[in-house]
């Protein structure tokens, strides 16, 4: 399906309008409403997953399970809900007539990525939604931070390609084969295959830009466009975190802690020293990630729940970010036009109550989606006697409260700007997206048991 779009919208694109940006906007619009179909279709395949072991396509490439499904459905939504602010007309527009088919190629790296269940397909797929974040990133190249992030991105994406090569070299000269059902069957009679296994993991954290690995992940975030890093530092993430996840069986945890510990320590304190929000935010990622890290490790549904929380957080600050862009009398450019805290004057107090109500979530104050999800990550790690990681994620949260709630206060003392209201469309996904996360605590019950009957 999103292929078959791909392509039409290739051949569309490529008509000449008399109004490039009304072009634009149609194409946008369209490919909302494609995605949204195949979320639909995605929907009503949930009945496949009563399949045991599950539903393989492709000559057992790909593996349709539980365990990735609901990811599936998360990354579509999370891609409509941001694909929506191009839409509309806004004061800064940057659409491009191949912004869209770029999404479309890279959706179907994310969508089928959680998928594989082969180790040549894992690299096609890994570097298909890769290259297609190296354009996006660099699409609007009269910016010279956008292209020198999409240069960035592209050396360090080849690095992590590399590393990854080198571990499919070494489990298919270990195992002889590429399927991973069968490489699961070998690892069953022996232990070595778990190391190469590991240094895959390692290419793969490199990839999603965590602690150590990650100097050039907020390097890429501050220099990209607002928008094109709202939409690479939370989609490209939980498809490489969809996959580890499924399989988790295949390497050890050992990674995972390394990997946790340093994300928390630089995602807590580096902030503490930022005035630039996007930077803020990329380390706030990192800090996040690491809560993500540790469910991995206890292999427990609080993964989703976790995911959902930020997800929706997210969608909220940087909607709200965008938003707040259109008010800004003197940008730092046409592509960030906000890039520092003090630059954040909201519109109105509905918008100053938003973000506040997001940033609260991030800290865990009950009973927002964030204190639930943190709590449900800390029940499933003390269950798996993870009492030193429990007591790490705790110091970490703490610390991490203190600039999100210097962002709250400089919201809270900017000046209301008087001026157009926000378009319709984003204060409605705001707005729901805001409800939903006041309201999280009304539905967790039926979420969690959902998850339960779904996995289980």
């Amino acid at each position: 399906m999103l292929f078959t779009s791909f392509l039409t919208f290739l051949v569309f694109s490529s008509l000449k309008s008399n109004s490039i940006v009304g072009f634009n906007l149609l194409i946008n619009r369209l490919g909302i409403i494609t995605i949204s179909f195949v979320l639909i279709l995605t929907i009503l395949s949930i009945d496949l997953i009563s399949l045991v072991p599950g539903f393989t396509l492709f000559n057992n490439w790909f593996s349709l399970t539980s365990l990735n499904l609901p990811f599936i459905i998360l990354i579509l939504l999370l891609v409509i809900s941001l694909l929506i602010y191009n839409t509309f007309n806004n004061k800064n527009n940057i659409n491009s007539p191949y912004f869209l088919l770029i999404v479309l190629a890279n959706l179907i790296g994310l969508l089928l990525f959680p998928l594989v269940n082969d180790l040549l397909a894992l690299y096609v797929l890994i570097e298909l939604q890769s290259y297609s974040l190296y354009l996006l990133t660099g699409l609007h190249n009269r910016s010279f931070n956008a292209s020198r992030a999409s240069l960035l991105y592209f050396l360090m994406g080849g690095v992590a390609s590399t590393i990854i090569l080198l571990a499919l070299y070494f489990i298919y000269s270990t195992t002889g084969s590429t399927n991973l059902t069968d490489v699961l069957i070998y690892s069953s009679y022996s232990n070595s295959i778990f190391n190469n296994f590991d240094i895959l993991v390692i290419a793969l954290l490199f990839k999603m830009g965590l602690a150590p690995l990650h100097r050039w992940s907020i390097a890429v975030y501050n220099y990209a466009p607002t928008y094109i890093t709202a939409y690479i530092s939370i989609v490209a993430k939980l498809s490489i975190i969809a996959w580890l996840y499924s399989n988790n069986i295949l390497y050890s945890n050992y990674i995972l802690i390394i990997f946790f510990y340093l994300s928390l320590f630089i995602g807590a304190y580096k902030p503490l020293f930022q005035i630039n929000i996007k930077t803020i935010l990329a380390y706030s990622g990192i800090l996040n990630f690491g809560y993500i890290l540790l469910a991995l490790m206890s292999s427990d549904i609080s993964l989703y729940i976790y995911i959902i929380q930020y997800v929706l957080t997210h969608i909220v600050i940087f909607l709200i970010i965008l938003a707040s862009s259109e008010y800004i009398d003197n940008p730092i450019s046409k592509w960030s036009p906000l890039t520092y805290i003090h630059q954040l004057k909201l519109p109105n107090l509905t918008l100053s109550f938003s973000l506040i109500i997001a940033l609260f979530s991030l800290i865990g104050i009950p009973p927002l989606p964030g204190f639930y999800a943190k709590l449900s990550i800390l029940a499933s790690a003390l269950a798996d006697n993870l009492v030193l990681e429990s007591l790490v994620l705790v110091i970490c949260s703490v610390i991490a409260t203190y600039y999100y709630a210097n962002i709250i206060k400089i919201s809270m003392q900017s000046k209301t700007i008087i001026g157009p209201t926000v378009n319709p469309v984003l204060a409605y996904v705001i707005a729901s997206s805001t409800l939903l996360l006041i309201s999280f605590f009304i539905v967790l019950p039926y979420i969690s048991e959902g998850l339960y009957l779904l996995i289980i």
